[in-house]
């Protein structure tokens, strides 16, 4: 049986925020961005919290709540920082571990009983630690599982730990308000309502032939999330990269070409990134050699990358301060990395041109959407391919249209 440790950090944004500016404890503060057409509190401090705020409120509602309200743009740098920290504490304790950057850390602690005693105790001696050297409270749980896990913490949060027994995850969740599960998407939360639902142990009775009409396909996960079987490991790794790959057709050194794949990479995991509402605070680029020779860079960025031209921009300069030798290159990598909600994105700050870019990369995701990747794309990417294209048919006829086979990787 697996031993798993949650810590749960609510509006982690808010208190790495507090951190940085210990002058914020002293009032109500909100770190604000946009969801859909309406600018929103999404981490909300102690304070602003104790005034009625909450995460998702819409800001303007806030504002009312809290005159001369202190509205805050995100600082990703602030929060990685916290986030390694915190990694730090962590690490002396347990081999495998899972953190989403958010407030949300799983840990493995199968094997280590011997060293930091029974799970309930090893997360005892992790959350003081944190406590002590990050000085941030957090809720920490400890069960078979990180479903159990999650709805453990979530009950007991800001502060506090909890412990569930193996055997006693249905019993324990059996009573728990059912909004408590996790993975819940609006989709089936509509569905609950209708069948009047309130408690877990409702969903736990149903038969596999109730749980399927009633809630389809995901009828029989969700059931046996009410009672408490969750098999999904936990991942190691501080949050996903999505990675997307240009291999050409030949081994090229023209300009013109590898501007335009880097920019159709950006458009590729750009439209995959912003489609799981993240945005990225790091990019890193690679390139492949002909004589086999690889060169990679990396570079942090204090604001995310979430539009289109933005990552393109800050890829094609990557490229020239990565490129040192004069050698035909035969593929290129780009990854996004160190990856954060795009919620926290600030759009109430963007000065108007940059809200008219955000816009206008909204209509095009929504078209690449509906009518499939590559339907609408940047000159740089066309130039690109007529340039390859041209220079391909003078060497054989009747080549393709793509000048370069993209694979991306999430």
């Amino acid at each position: 049986m697996d031993n798993v440790i949650h810590f749960n950090i609510i509006n982690m944004h808010a208190a790495a925020a507090a951190l940085k500016d210990p002058s914020l404890k002293k009032r109500p503060f909100v770190i604000a961005g946009r969801v859909g057409a309406q600018d929103v509190a999404q981490n909300v401090s102690p304070l602003a919290l104790s005034e009625g705020i909450y995460s998702g409120m819409p800001l303007c509602a806030a504002a009312r709540l809290v005159k001369n309200l202190t509205v805050l743009p995100p600082d990703p740098a602030v929060c990685f920082e916290v986030n390694n920290e915190i990694e730090k504490v962590i690490s002396r304790y347990a081999p495998l571990w899972q953190n989403d950057g958010s407030g949300n850390i799983y840990l493995d602690v199968t094997g280590t009983r011997r060293l930091f005693g029974p799970p309930a105790d090893c997360a005892c001696l992790i959350q003081n630690e944190i406590l002590d050297k990050v000085k941030i409270e957090s809720a920490a749980a400890a069960a078979a599982n990180k479903l159990v896990c999650k709805v453990a913490s979530r009950t007991i949060r800001p502060e506090g730990l909890i412990e569930v027994r193996a055997g006693d995850e249905a019993a324990f969740l059996a009573h728990q308000d059912i909004t408590l599960l996790p993975g819940l998407g609006k989709s089936l939360m509509k569905t609950i309502r209708v069948t009047g639902f309130r408690e877990v142990c409702e969903l736990a009775l149903l038969s596999d032939s109730e749980a399927l009409s009633l809630f389809g396909k995901k009828g029989i996960f969700l059931r046996d999330s009410a009672l408490g079987i969750d098999n999904s490991p936990v991942c190691a790794g501080k949050e996903r990269v999505i990675e997307s790959r240009a291999d050409f057709s030949q081994d090229i050194i023209d300009e013109t070409v590898i501007n335009g794949s880097i920019a159709s990479l950006a458009e590729h995991s750009g439209l995959q990134m912003r489609r799981d509402k993240l945005g990225a605070s790091a990019i890193r680029l690679s390139v492949f050699y002909a004589d086999g020779i690889e060169e990679s860079s990396l570079e942090k960025k204090k604001r995310l990358l979430v539009l289109d031209k933005d990552i393109t921009k800050a890829a094609v300069s990557l490229y020239q301060k990565t490129v040192t030798r004069r050698i035909r290159v035969r593929s290129i990598n780009l990854s996004l990395e160190n990856l954060f909600p795009l919620g926290y994105e600030a759009d109430l700050f963007e000065p108007e041109s940059e809200t008219k870019s955000r816009k206008l990369q909204e209509a095009v995701d929504k078209i690449q959407r509906r009518y499939g990747t590559g339907k609408v794309t940047r000159g740089l990417v066309l130039a690109a391919t007529k340039e390859e294209v041209h220079t391909e048919a003078r060497r054989r006829r009747g080549i393709g249209s793509n000048p370069f086979s993209l694979c991306v990787k999430y």
